[in-house]
């Protein structure tokens, strides 16, 4: 039915989706890039049952086709997902340099508390990078845009403190131009990385490493087959679950992150309904028993396919002090992804100054936030 409402006529028509189940019949996927794998609806259907609040799917359609989406998930002090809540990431930035920007934030946006800036319509996906809104070759600035009015007025009608992009990638010009020009400030919140595969697969990354760099690999290597510590990557099964679950708990717990390791165990086994064959685990095992994993998802859209690192653990007793943290997440999947033709393998957030050391490239990202009852254009 051709819409009616404020976004009808040039600007198009924004429709609600009422869950991720109805994305792909609403052309949601076909908006996509393999760079997008964290809102392809089938991972959006994991945060859905994962996210313990409710989420929004947008979708703007002009002469009835549909041509650019929005997610957003209401964001409020019981919501556990730290990395991607406003006012965690804004103490986070304030605790890590205070920076202009994010001194300007606390006091221009959260009134001096970053608690103020809750409850948050948290928008462009709460993983952990690359937020934004997934647009198709028929996209207009102004699709974008009319997204974004429309998260702004569901955000002013519960009652929403603030409106919240968490990770917009500085290379998303059209985005950041547009918040921008809406009135949003915005503090630095993570480095995003991610890594070419090299054409010559391994052999070639290792070259390319400095010689001190090069040796040190070598040298981890060695003392993980001496230690008899074996490295493969496998499809993620339930039947792993439970111990992934485990060794998930303790990484979460170490970071302060609220963690079990049956919810974790239980999100796994999710993961592995969903996703099939797309979801794989690096896992090490020492005398038969997993001692650490990565996860690794796999996207392929558009004739590419691309590698996505998630979510990891280790049984820190049994690890020890072995070297074995980027064998499992890095390097053996480096290895694998080289010989299966992938373009990318994304390392996302965190320990930027490492990866980058071990030939990854990044970018920043910035938390745009903007307090809802200012003046928009």
């Amino acid at each position: 039915m051709k819409g009616t409402g404020p976004y009808a006529g040039s600007r198009g028509d924004v429709r609600p989706v009422a869950d991720a189940a109805a994305l792909p019949a609403a052309g949601w996927d076909d908006l996509l890039g393999a760079e997008d794998f964290f809102q392809t609806s089938r991972w959006l259907a994991v945060q859905e049952r994962n996210s313990g609040t409710t989420m929004d799917f947008l979708v703007q359609h002009r002469d009835e086709r549909p041509v650019a989406g929005l997610v957003a998930a209401w964001a409020d002090d019981s919501v556990p997902w730290l990395l991607a809540r406003p006012d965690a990431m804004l103490s986070r930035a304030l605790e890590d340099g205070g920076t202009p920007e994010a001194a300007a934030v606390l006091d221009e946006v959260a009134q001096g508390d970053p608690a103020a800036l809750l409850p948050s319509l948290v928008c462009g996906g709460r993983h952990l990078g690359r937020t934004r809104a997934p647009a198709g070759p028929a996209a207009l600035p102004s699709d974008v845009e009319a997204l974004v009015e429309r998260a702004e007025q569901l955000a002013t009608e519960r009652g929403a403190a603030s409106v919240c992009f968490p990770h917009v990638d500085v290379r998303d010009t059209g985005l950041v131009e547009l918040l921008r020009g809406r009135g949003y400030r915005s503090h630095l919140s993570a480095h995003y990385a991610w890594l070419p595969i090299p054409p010559g697969g391994w052999d070639q990354f290792l070259e390319e490493m400095s010689k001190h760099r090069r040796r040190r690999v070598r040298l981890e290597r060695r003392a993980l087959a001496e230690a008899k510590v074996e490295v493969h990557l496998e499809p993620l099964t339930k039947a792993l679950a439970p111990r992934l679950g485990e060794l998930d708990c303790n990484l979460l717990r170490k970071y302060g992150n609220p963690a079990s390791p049956e919810h974790s165990a239980g999100l796994l086994s999710w993961i592995s309904e969903v996703m099939g064959d797309d979801a794989m685990v690096s896992v090490a095992r020492k005398d038969g028993s997993i001692i650490g994993f990565g996860m690794v998802l796999r996207s392929r859209a558009r004739g590419e396919e691309q590698w996505f690192g998630h979510r990891a653990g280790f049984d820190y007793d049994a690890q020890g002090k072995l070297p074995l943290y980027y064998d499992v997440l890095y390097y053996r999947v480096l290895e694998a992804a080289a010989r299966e033709g992938v373009s990318v393998l994304h390392a996302g957030i965190g320990s930027v100054e490492a990866k980058l050391a071990r030939g990854c490239l990044a970018s920043e990202e910035h938390s745009f936030l903007l307090r809802i009852g200012e003046t928009t254009r």
